[in-house]
Formats: structure tokens, C-alpha cells, sequence
């Protein structure tokens, strides 16, 4: 919300809101935004005189002046927080500084787990040095299907003999799961005659 287009309801609300801010927390304060925002009042400053009976009936009445003090303190407390910064540079420089404690400290522990987290940050080592998924979209042949299905039971460089029967027991494997489709096609025939 931009600023009020009357300027004095504008001041009122910043003056709240500075009073606020300055730990002005006293009942009155609302009297004195009043008059700081140039309006005129009997008592200013008294507590329970004009200027707050006028400042608590504007702030009734007026509601962006309302909205506007709320707006300006959501303002004032973002100011207030720090903002998060989770980039790689910043965590990097953090684990580079926790090595390097750690190396002055004679830590070997603490110092291997910076450096890790080094590495990890910038991705210059995975978690797990083989992988888990074999992908068998790139198979171009029986072999290499063969090859892949011992790959995945953790063979890691099967032999030709052990391929053949890979691919044997392969065949085998999917010559059972046409007799199952057959069976189940077979029967929702017979139900639907």
C-alpha cells in the first residue's frame, strides 16, 4: 500500500508506528501521534484528554489509516529479521572456515566431515560411488538385456556363460507371464459367454 494521499493521516500512522518502534508503549502515545501528525487538541500528552479521545476515534473511523499502521509495522519488523541466506557461496565459505578450525584444532574428524560437505555443496562427489538403477531403456541386444538382469543382482562384470543363461532364464521368466495373461484372457471370456 503506498503512502496515504491525505498527509496527515499519513504522519499519524508513522508517528504510531515510530512510537511503537521507540518503545513508547504508554496509553497515551496515541494522543501524541495526534498532535506530531499536526492536528490540534486540548491536553495533548494527558492521558485520557482530547488528543487521545481524537487519535482513538480516527483510527475507528479511518480505516486505511488502520491498514496503513499495520502495513508500516509488517515493514519495520521485516527490517528487524535477517534475512536467511542458504546460497552455496555462503555455505561453502562456512564450511571452508569449519575446516580450516578444524585443522587448527587437530580435528582430523571434523576437519574429513568439512571437507565432505564441501565436496557435496558443490557436487563434486555423490553419495554413493555406484549406481543403484540399472537402466535397461539403453539395452540394444539379448546380451546386454542378459548383462543388465546380472548387473542388478550385483554382478558386476558377468561372462559370456553367465549371460547366455541370464537371457535363458529371461525367456523362461517371460514365457510364464504369457501363460498368466493367457489364463486371465481365457477366463473372462468363459464370463462373458
Amino acid at each position: 500500500m503506498p503512502a496515504l494521499d491525505n498527509p496527515r493521516w499519513e504522519r499519524f500512522a508513522q508517528a504510531i508506528v515510530e512510537g511503537l518502534a521507540n518503545g513508547d508503549r504508554k496509553p497515551y502515545s496515541q494522543g501524541r501521534a495526534y498532535i506530531a501528525a499536526g492536528y490540534t487538541a486540548k491536553d495533548a500528552g494527558v492521558k485520557g484528554g482530547s488528543a487521545e479521545v481524537c487519535a482513538a476515534r480516527l483510527l475507528k473511523k479511518v480505516q486505511p489509516i488502520l491498514q496503513r499502521v499495520k502495513e508500516l509495522q509488517a515493514e519495520a519488523n521485516k527490517r528487524l529479521e535477517p534475512e536467511l541466506d542458504i546460497s552455496r557461496q555462503r555455505i561453502g565459505k562456512r564450511l571452508h572456515k569449519a575446516s580450516l578450525l578444524a585443522e587448527e584444532q587437530k580435528n582430523p574428524a571434523s576437519m574429513v566431515a568439512a571437507e565432505l560437505g564441501l565436496a557435496k555443496v558443490f557436487h563434486s562427489i555423490r553419495e554413493t560411488a555406484e549406481p543403484t538403477h540399472i537402466d535397461f531403456t539403453t539395452a540394444k541386444s539379448m546380451t546386454d538385456i542378459g548383462r543388465k538382469l546380472l548387473q542388478s543382482v550385483g554382478f558386476k562384470e558377468p561372462d559370456d556363460i553367465s549371460i547366455s543363461a541370464a537371457i535363458e532364464a529371461n525367456d523362461g521368466f517371460i514365457a510364464q507371464l504369457m501363460q498368466i495373461r493367457d489364463r486371465a484372457q481365457t477366463l473372462t471370456l468363459e464370463h462373458e459367454d
